[in-house]
């Protein structure tokens, strides 16, 4: 233990990674699955059925859907050379994508810590950010999801310290830290507002050539990122545009909120009440604009927009935390009240608690399992899976099930009502399985599917994990389901 203290002491934020990556490690193993839709079925999903020869939502083979190719690209060349290594599960799959995010997360926490010593000339506050941004109860297990909103962090941080870590920036750093966040940009399109925070204060500080050549640097390699726009459509930034246009049209369809919606989110997410403190911290330290403006602008824009989806705000979490720790840090130092230290330090601790409680079992949380291994399931039979039926006649709802774990493009076809005609289905061949949602009058519903397919066989029950079970119980909005597999012996003997 001594020695553990003595290497802290000169080499804290090595130890800080170290803990961090094994963290991460829990969550790559066990935290499988995913957290919504969006970080399977746009990437994931998308992705590997063009490594397997199809193209599951018709991206490229219809009209721009408003989705930056870059990330989905990079993936589907990840599943190109699994499967030429042999490794054709995405199951097994899974565990290298997880990996690779953690790893990558890893990296805001290390310029994280940079940017608060660079300010703060102090490893004390700098070692408290790499702290909480290892060790924050939803960071480990986000860190191997495929949100976009997620994997532009790293980037976002990356950019900044590359452009602050000299008093004076070089050329060299202000066109290198242009390209990271051109980067991020074709990472995730609403980046811009960000980047908008970052020209002004750019403008603020009459940095009028690096203003130029970062912005230059921006938009090449934003461009050298989205070439695959002009393969497909013939026409440059097609996808960005029918984002935009979508997301102007469209946006009153998806979660609404007032215009403190987001501060309540971050409050929440970085655990009372110290989150209180890191908020104040933040705002009590505007006057550094490279950090303060990008946030700022970036979470003014999502207050006022009305889609607002929790997710939105990710990309500026680490700049909340970072800047309000250098915010509280230059508040102690100047006009901390000593009455306050107990104060403080029992808002620390109540945070401590509260954020290992959640921790642990977030970091081990299998997202989604039941519809996840479902469909890998199915995966040992995959040579003669090419249609399953979903039937949830209780809720007269379907879910998406992610079909990609079954390898090929199987089809889905959903029976949610008693009033469909089994027989008008355009299908080729009968259904390998019958999907089961729930337990609810379940030998009738059996009997009835057996009118269409009569030699249906029970073959497993699969239960969704704690937590999600635990959220369906808590809002009935989250279907997690128990799923009952019957196989159909007329297809599968």
């Amino acid at each position: 233990m001594k020695t553990l203290k003595l290497y802290y002491e000169k080499h804290p934020l090595t130890l800080i990674i170290i803990v961090a990556f094994l963290v991460r490690m829990l969550s790559v193993l066990f935290a499988k699955g995913y957290g919504m839709h969006d970080d399977h079925f746009l990437i994931i999903e998308t992705s590997r059925s063009w490594a397997s020869g199809w193209d599951f939502q018709g991206w490229l083979n219809s009209v721009p859907q408003g989705h930056s190719f870059t990330y989905p690209l990079l993936m589907f060349f990840l599943f190109k050379g699994l499967a030429f290594l042999g490794i054709e599960s995405l199951d097994i799959q899974m565990y290298f994508v997880r990996l690779i995010h953690a790893l990558f997360s890893l990296l805001t926490i290390y310029f994280s810590h940079k940017i608060v010593f660079s300010i703060t000339n102090d490893k004390k506050p700098a070692n408290i950010t790499a702290w909480i941004l290892s060790l924050l109860w939803c960071m480990p297990w986000l860190s191997v999801r495929n949100l976009v909103e997620i994997v532009c962090m790293p980037l976002l941080v990356w950019s900044t310290w590359l452009y602050i870590r000299n008093k004076k920036p070089r050329v060299k750093d202000v066109i290198l830290s242009g390209a990271v966040m051109g980067l991020a940009v074709a990472f995730r399109f609403q980046v811009l507002f960000f980047i908008g925070g970052f020209g002004l204060a750019m403008l603020i500080y009459k940095q009028w050539k690096n203003a130029v050549i970062w912005s230059l640097a921006v938009v090449v390699v934003f461009s050298i990122t989205q070439i695959s726009d002009i393969f497909i459509w013939h026409k440059p930034f097609a996808e960005m545009q029918e984002y935009f246009a979508y997301n102007l049209t469209h946006s009153g369809q998806y979660p609404q909120g007032g215009f403190f919606k987001y501060f309540g989110v971050l409050l929440g997410v970085l655990v009372p009440p110290v989150s209180v403190l890191l908020m104040f911290g933040f705002f009590y330290g505007y006057k550094q604009l490279f950090l303060f403006l990008p946030s700022f602008c970036f979470l003014f824009f999502h207050s006022i927009f009305p889609n607002k989806q929790e997710r939105f705000i990710f990309p500026i979490i680490p700049f909340i935390i970072l800047l309000g720790i250098i915010g509280c840090n230059a508040f102690y130092t100047k006009s901390f009240n000593p009455k306050w230290r107990k104060t403080v330090r029992i808002c620390i601790i109540i945070s401590i608690v509260i954020n290992t409680v959640m921790l642990i079992p977030v970091t081990f949380h299998y997202s989604k399992r039941s519809r996840v291994e479902t469909m890998a399931y199915m995966y040992k039979y995959r040579p003669n899976v090419k249609t399953f039926v979903y039937e949830d006649t209780p809720h007269r709802d379907w879910e998406h099930l992610p079909r990609t774990y079954a390898v090929q493009d199987c089809k889905q076809l959903n029976y949610i009502s008693d009033t469909i005609d089994i027989s008008q289905w355009n299908i080729n061949g009968e259904p390998a399985f019958v999907v089961f949602a729930q337990e609810t009058d379940l030998d009738k519903r059996v009997n009835n599917m057996q009118q269409y397919f009569p030699h249906l066989t029970y073959e497993t029950t699969i239960k969704p994990s704690f937590l999600d079970a635990l959220m369906t119980k808590i809002n009935r909005h989250n279907h997690n389901y128990t799923y009952i597999i019957y196989r159909n012996t007329d297809v599968i003997k």
